[in-house]
């Protein structure tokens, strides 16, 4: 009995160092594997929750020029109210992409006057938040429409994604043609008006250096809510250039308005306006609400009003 039970203990002992040989890993290896675990892109991605979306919305607002500029759509801000139907898709490793109806009141009746294709990438890390996109804004040419300066518009940002102070640095660019009407008096001192139908080439590139923080609170008033605040101030510099041809043959024509035949505004690269925002964004499920105010003093000479507002406010659904 004795002997039996020996050989059997000793086979299980066998057994066991058998098995934990072929499952054991050493210090190094087991460093490597933690790790591989840790610095795993695709483990992190899995890890954050991040996930693919659907984004429907609607906005009101006055900007209509650049899609995330604001300093662009300063330059031509009116009391000209815009609606702005949306869908985007938006995938969990930063890609978007997306389109923007713009309606307005023309003539007594809700049109909508241009559509923006938009497609972007925007990068959220643990030191800066980076992102660069481009929209395409397709409108029929062909009209007398000063409310689409642009038909391209290009940007870029990078910020410091924490921190009391947050500086914020974008580049941009936007480009376009439109047709424009305008009366004048001619002959000059007639006071006979006369429509003087121009072609316009349009350039503006822009550059903005600022600070921002961001405010996040949750629970506002229910469990599943989240209130972020976002104040910024910046300094905004640039060049534009707006190229005229009048397409009357009169006054290409008349020697006395040479001049007038084909005009060139320019300005160089300098310091434009200095500005202030607040965005806020209020989300409850998957329901989000986003009024945001953008303020901005233009700084060099000028016989138009210096201080332009920017409002929006847009709802929507993200599935």
């Amino acid at each position: 009995m004795y002997k039996i039970s020996l050989t059997l203990l000793l086979a299980a002992v066998f057994v066991l160092n058998s098995y934990g040989q072929k499952d054991s890993l050493s210090k190094a290896d087991k460093a490597a594997l933690d790790s591989m675990m840790k610095n795993d892109a695709f483990l992190d991605l899995m890890k954050d929750g991040r996930k693919n979306s659907l984004d429907v919305t609607v906005g009101i607002g006055n900007g209509s020029f650049s899609a995330h500029n604001q300093a662009v759509n300063a330059t031509g801000t009116s009391n000209q109210v815009i609606f702005t139907p949306a869908v985007f898709y938006r995938t969990k490793v930063g890609f978007s992409i997306g389109v923007t109806g713009y309606l307005t009141n023309d003539s007594g009746s809700m049109k909508l006057y241009q559509t923006g294709v938009s497609a972007g990438y925007d990068y959220n890390g643990k030191v800066v938040d980076a992102g660069v996109s481009y929209t395409r804004y397709i409108s029929d040419q062909s009209k007398y429409n000063s409310k689409s300066l642009y038909q391209n518009d290009l940007y870029a940002y990078i910020k410091k994604s924490s921190g009391i102070i947050q500086p914020v640095l974008a580049l941009g660019f936007s480009g376009g043609k439109f047709k424009e009407i305008n009366p004048i008096i001619f002959p000059a001192g007639s006071g006979i008006v006369r429509k003087d139908s121009t072609d316009n080439n349009t350039s503006y590139f822009y550059t903005s250096i600022g600070i921002e923080h961001d405010l996040y609170f949750h629970n506002v008033f229910s469990k599943n809510d989240e209130l972020d605040i976002i104040p910024a101030l910046a300094i905004n510099a640039g060049s534009d250039k707006t190229t005229t041809t009048h397409t009357n043959k009169a006054f290409n024509n008349i020697k006395a308005l040479s001049k007038r035949a084909r005009a060139a505004a320019t300005n160089k690269f300098q310091l434009q306006s200095v500005a202030a925002s607040v965005d806020i964004t209020f989300t409850v499920g998957k329901f989000s609400l986003q009024p945001n105010i953008y303020i901005d003093y233009y700084l060099p000479a000028t016989t138009a009003k210096r201080l332009s507002g920017i409002y929006s406010l847009t709802a929507g659904f993200s599935f």
